[in-house]
C-alpha cells in the first residue's frame, strides 16, 4: 500500500520550510531497539525518526502530540513511537535542549511515520538567549496548532501537506475541486467565490482581512487552511461583525 512519509526540517520549521517525501511502501521500523515493531499493534500511534541536520539520529529528544498525555522519547537510532497518539489532523512537537525544536500540523492515516530533522543551535554567543527565543515561538506555534484544530471542526481542512503535494501556483487554485467554493477567473486575478457567488469572509491569524485577497497569500506561506461553506459554521470566536454573515469564510494560518 503506498503511503505518504513526511520529513519535517526543525531549524527551518518555524520559518516555513516543509518538505514532503513520498515512499512506494512503508520502511521497515523494526529495528528500533524496541520503540517499535513489525505488530500492527505495536505500531499504532505517531511512529517516526529524529535526526540532526547532519544526518545522525538524535536520542533522547522530547515528543509531544495535542491531546496526548503521553510524552515520547526517541532511542539511540533516533526513533519514537507515540502510542496513543490519534489518527488524523493533529499537531506534534519535538525538542531536544541544544537544538532549534520543530512543531507541525499534520493529518496522518493509520502507517504512515514522519521523519523530523532538528538542527543544532551552533556556538553562538549566548547560546541560552537562542534556545529560550526557539522554545518561545514553539510554544507560540503550538498554541497556534491548537486554536486551528478547534476551529477546524467544521470546515474543509488545506494542510501544509496537501498544499506541498498539489503544488498549486496560487491560492486559489486549492479551491478548483473543493466542495461550495468555484474559482472565477485564473492566475493571480483569480477570485473565490461561495455559494450566491459571494466572496467568503477572510480571517488570517486570527484577525479579519478585509483588506486582502486569498491570492494575495503566497501558498508555500500557508501552515492549515480552513474553508467554511456557510458563515454559520464558523466558530464563534471568529464570527466577526464586519462578516457578510450571507457567504463562507477562508480561515488561514500563515507561517
Amino acid at each position: 500500500m503506498w503511503t505518504a512519509r513526511a520529513r519535517w526540517r526543525g531549524g527551518c520549521l518555524l520559518s516555513g520550510a516543509l518538505v514532503l517525501i513520498a515512499f512506494a511502501a512503508r520502511p521497515s521500523v523494526a529495528e528500533a531497539q524496541g520503540v517499535v515493531s513489525r505488530t500492527a499493534a505495536e505500531t499504532r500511534g505517531l511512529v517516526g525518526r529524529v535526526t540532526d541536520d547532519a544526518g545522525d539520529p538524535v536520542a533522547d529528544a522530547e515528543i509531544r502530540v495535542g491531546g496526548v498525555l503521553t510524552i515520547g522519547r526517541s532511542g539511540l537510532d533516533g526513533w519514537f513511537r507515540v502510542p496513543d497518539a490519534p489518527t488524523g489532523l493533529m499537531w506534534f512537537g519535538v525538542r531536544k535542549l541544544g537544538y532549534r525544536p520543530a512543531a507541525e500540523l499534520v493529518r496522518l492515516s493509520p502507517g504512515d511515520t514522519v521523519d523530523v530533522v532538528i538542527e543544532r543551535i551552533g556556538a553562538e554567543l549566548d547560546t541560552v538567549k537562542v534556545q529560550a527565543r526557539a522554545d518561545a515561538m514553539w510554544e507560540r506555534e503550538v498554541r497556534r496548532f491548537e486554536q486551528a484544530i478547534d476551529v477546524a471542526r467544521f470546515g474543509t481542512v488545506v494542510t501544509a501537506d496537501d498544499i506541498a503535494r498539489r503544488q498549486p501556483i496560487v491560492t486559489s487554485d486549492l479551491f478548483q475541486t473543493m466542495a461550495g467554493f468555484r474559482v472565477l477567473g485564473s492566475g493571480g486575478s483569480a477570485t473565490v467565490v461561495g455559494r450566491g457567488n459571494c466572496q467568503p469572509f477572510l480571517v488570517v491569524d486570527g484577525m479579519p482581512a478585509a483588506a486582502l485577497r486569498v491570492n494575495d497569500l503566497l501558498p508555500q506561506s500557508i501552515r492549515v487552511l480552513i474553508a467554511f461553506r456557510s458563515f454559520a459554521q464558523l466558530p464563534a470566536q471568529l464570527q466577526f461583525p464586519t462578516a457578510n454573515q450571507n457567504c463562507g469564510a477562508i480561515v488561514i494560518y500563515t507561517l
